[in-house]
């Protein structure tokens, strides 16, 4: 299938896009470009950069999921598990007939023109580089990073903030800002 290539200026295009893509479980692939915030004080590489390639599914049901591993950790039929989602920083953004698509935005604070894509990573690859360009090895942040408290049974979910995607490819279509030769000249020199 031929990809169509498609050169935005600002986010909320691809957030368009996004929306006009529906409410269908599908795969993606996103490049990102994110200054690392939660991180430990003290860390000597302030403002690094993460570099991500990821790919990834959207419009999975999250509940549902989780259903499914639990149940196969217990060796249950998934109609035996009970389970509700705990508190959410966020809302998803809806179709005219209510159902979810993979956008959110914040619940406190709806219209403060951030939105972020929600996915279930399927694989990542990744590199940090200081504002400069200079690389930092992982292993030398790895003390700075907090550990994760992920339970697992439960699924990685991630929110990504839209401005942060500098590629996005999805239904054949490849979405990419024009600062994206940078980010894709960090992750070839790793």
């Amino acid at each position: 299938m031929k990809k169509n290539v498609i050169q935005i200026d600002s986010p909320i295009e691809m957030v368009g896009f996004i929306k006009s893509n529906g409410t269908a479980c599908r795969f993606v692939s996103i490049l990102t470009e994110t200054i690392v915030t939660n991180i430990r004080k003290g860390c000597p590489y302030e403002g690094v950069i993460k570099i991500s390639k990821k790919c990834g599914l959207v419009n999975v049901d999250y509940v549902e999921s989780v259903k499914r591993k639990f149940a196969a950790s217990l060796d249950e039929p998934v109609k035996n598990i009970d389970y509700t989602a705990g508190e959410i920083w966020y809302k998803h953004l809806t179709t005219i007939d209510g159902k979810s698509l993979p956008i959110v935005v914040n619940k406190k604070t709806p219209d403060n023109g951030e939105f972020y894509l929600q996915y279930f990573p399927t694989s990542a690859k990744s590199v940090y580089q200081m504002p400069n360009g200079e690389p930092v090895s992982e292993e030398n942040l790895k003390p700075y990073f907090f550990k994760s408290n992920k339970v697992g049974y439960k699924p990685v979910v991630i929110s990504v903030n839209v401005k942060n995607i500098k590629r996005l490819s999805a239904s054949g279509v490849i979405m990419q800002t024009d600062d994206l030769p940078e980010a894709l000249s960090a992750l070839a020199a790793e």
